[in-house]
């Protein structure tokens, strides 16, 4: 996750200019906090929240850098963090009859964490879609976490369908 600062002149179209850098150089943004109350010689600081992927940031980094520059754009401080490690799986089944917290437990022996769980719930012996937001660590690969879940499936009967 990239956290980058700048003071953005309040005029139109600024924003605009602040974000094409990004999405041109494969950014994902997640965030833009405009801080208004703050303006000052009609600058803005703005916080904008995005991702590169870990092989390209460094490289694509420097090229937003120095887009900024030629647009004047004065960057305040970027904060570097972890890339974001979420995947958004559903499984489709019995799931509340075959012991969904069970499911949970064995997931987080492996460190990997529901963040976020959304069912529609009528019956316990009805099928049900259970939608879990998961975090898992670097230690892990996206498809290692896949087949975990595909083994967890096959043994109590799920359907997995993954983002």
């Amino acid at each position: 996750m990239i956290q980058l600062e700048v003071n953005l002149p309040d005029q139109p179209g600024s924003l605009v200019e602040l974000i094409k850098p990004i999405s041109d150089n494969g950014g994902n943004i997640f965030g833009i906090l405009h801080h208004h109350d703050k303006k000052l010689n009609n600058l803005i600081p703005v916080t904008i929240t995005f991702e590169i992927k870990e092989e390209l940031r460094e490289k694509n980094l420097k090229k937003i850098q120095e887009e900024y520059n030629e647009k004047k754009i004065e960057i305040v401080n970027i904060t570097l963090g972890e890339e974001r490690r979420e995947l958004i799986v559903i499984l489709t089944g019995h799931v509340f009859e075959r012991d969904i917290v069970g499911t949970i437990k064995q997931l987080a022996l492996g460190d990997i964490k529901v963040s976020e769980l959304q069912a529609k719930f009528t019956d316990i012996s009805e099928v049900s879609n259970v939608k879990f937001k998961l975090k898992y660590p670097e230690s892990i690969t996206k498809e290692e976490l896949l087949r975990k879940l595909e083994i967890i499936c096959e043994k109590k009967e799920l359907s997995l369908l993954r983002s």
